[in-house]
């Protein structure tokens, strides 16, 4: 198979946003052959090291195999590939980056694909007052071409402390505008859900309302579902269920939570049908 490089750059809705998408060949030994797709949500810390990153992949069965990442808080350099395009050209995938904001440089997002990712689209979320450390939200989406169809997959990372109807309000955008497109879908990411009540986004108050229940009632109603609802511990200072995967039109197969010693997270994998 012919290698294609290809560097695609999408403007953001607000000025200064880039999204960069390098188009490398497809993995063509690795392709499955049973119609499946396995996808895994991994916040890497604002790891810098490239190599790190492929290292825990490889070193994980389920993550070395998978066909789709969804990567949060990704570092890069000015005027430079970010970590995950690095690490997406040492694995041969494709792989599209957003910073999350003019000037940011630990927090963007990324989709890394064994399959040619196209139609990237970035999206702006509800900007909410934190008080210190506030940031700016964006999601990531994009076409993911398997040899079986379509399938478009969204990219989230969601505020800390924010309640409930806050981490609702800004995650509604995703699931609207999940409806506009029919098919196979899948909606990832870090979700930062917690059992905490944030007073003045600040304080945190134990026993508060679920998120994690909020979300998966609201993902429910716009068709996804996901193989999670039990709880998963995917932050390893507190047990908390911090990171998602939702899937419309896929059939859930397994699910596992698996380890990457470089992040503060465990990655999260789904193996689904088409």
């Amino acid at each position: 198979m012919r290698k294609v490089s290809l560097a695609v750059f999408v403007m953001l809705p607000l000025a200064g946003f880039v999204a960069s998408s390098t188009d490398i060949s497809a993995n063509p030994a690795g392709i499955p052959s049973d119609r499946t797709l396995s996808t895994v949500s991994l916040n890497i810390a604002k790891e810098t090291d490239p190599d790190k990153v492929v290292h825990a992949l490889r070193n994980a069965p389920r993550l070395r195999d998978a066909d789709l990442y969804l990567f949060q808080e990704v570092s890069h350099e000015q005027g430079k590939p970010s970590v995950a395009e690095q690490a997406a050209r040492k694995l041969g995938y494709s792989a599209s980056f957003a910073a999350a904001a003019p000037g940011v440089y630990d927090q963007g997002l990324a989709i890394v694909s064994r399959y040619p990712v196209t139609n990237v689209q970035i999206k702006c979320l509800k900007a909410c007052d934190l008080r210190f450390r506030s940031r700016s939200r964006v999601a990531m989406s994009a076409d993911v071409r398997t040899p079986w169809g379509g399938v478009r997959v969204w990219n989230v990372h969601l505020d800390t402390r924010i309640n409930s109807q806050e981490r609702l309000d800004q995650l509604q955008p995703v699931i609207d505008d999940a409806g506009n497109h029919p098919g196979p879908r899948v909606i990832g990411g870090d979700f930062n859900t917690n059992e905490l009540y944030w007073l003045g986004n600040v304080l945190p108050l134990p026993f508060g309302p679920a998120h994690g229940a909020a979300i998966r009632s609201a993902m429910k109603q716009g068709g996804f579902e996901t193989p999670f609802a039990k709880g998963a511990g995917t932050f390893k200072t507190f047990p908390r269920h911090l990171d998602w995967i939702f899937l419309s039109d896929l059939k859930s197969l397994a699910s596992s939570v698996e380890p990457a010693p470089f992040s503060d997270h465990n990655a999260i994998w789904v193996q689904a049908r088409l």
